[in-house]
């Protein structure tokens, strides 16, 4: 293929999925194409080899080179200085769970996004409420009192501040899908991942939880690397702008 790129040429060379991707740089001249491809091959030289690490909960007998979610899990939440993501199916024990989160919240002004099942967590607030003794049933009267599943999505996040987040202010910030708080819902939000400070990842199956945490067998990768943070980081905001999630 030869300069002027087009969207002809791009298309007779097999290469029509890049039409929309490079139309503003269509027609470029010789050295503006030269120019692109040695910023582009240059960022590829020097960007750094994404580092992955086995994350294992559970059972880990023999040799291993894995690390222990409950151990990386708080690890990540304490060197965040910038921003934090979450996004989780079951939660509990946030008391133990959150506490270095909220540690670097307060210390360094960290802005945290929490992204939640709100059956699922509706489900772990009734337990944490039996847990201690109390009545679910006066617990949970604005559940039972919302109407629609935005205003019940609401309710059962004011619950979450209120039993599973015991520190106060600053609190993160909760989004959720409004069809998770369905009472028959077909639909889960079922990913568990984290990023920190748009640079550091970690996918898990392993929920919030303290089975997830300490006991199950449950496996997962940390990942350090600026460009698949991005783009996790974007598939979470794409559904916000789009208002497949909403804020509580």
């Amino acid at each position: 293929m030869r300069v002027p790129i087009n969207e002809t040429s791009l298309r007779a060379s097999g290469l029509g999925h890049l039409v929309e991707p490079l139309r503003p740089y269509l027609r470029l001249g010789r050295e503006g194409v030269r120019a692109l491809v040695d910023v582009a091959l240059a960022e590829r030289r020097h960007r750094k080899t994404p580092r992955l690490t086995l994350v294992w909960t559970g059972d880990d007998p023999g040799v291993s080179h894995s690390r222990h979610t409950r151990v990386v899990l708080p690890e990540l939440f304490a060197r965040a200085r910038e921003h934090v993501l979450i996004a989780g199916y079951s939660i509990d024990h946030g008391a133990e769970l959150f506490a270095s989160l909220h540690r670097v919240m307060a210390d360094h002004g960290v802005t945290v996004e929490l992204f939640v099942d709100v059956g699922q967590l509706a489900e772990r607030l009734r337990h944490a409420v039996k847990g201690a003794g109390q009545s679910w049933s006066l617990v949970s009267a604005p559940l039972e009192a919302a109407q629609g599943n935005v205003e019940r999505g609401r309710a059962v996040v004011a619950l979450f501040y209120r039993l599973m987040w015991p520190f106060g202010d600053p609190k993160p910030v909760v989004y959720f899908d409004p069809r998770t708080a369905e009472k028959q819902s077909a639909v889960s939000l079922h990913a568990k991942c984290v990023v920190i400070d748009h640079e550091y990842t970690l996918i898990t199956s392993a929920n919030f939880t303290d089975r997830g945490q300490t006991r199950n067998l449950e496996a997962g990768v940390a990942i350090e690397d600026r460009g698949f943070a991005a783009s996790l980081e974007r598939q979470w905001w794409n559904l916000v702008d789009a208002a497949v999630v909403v804020r509580a």
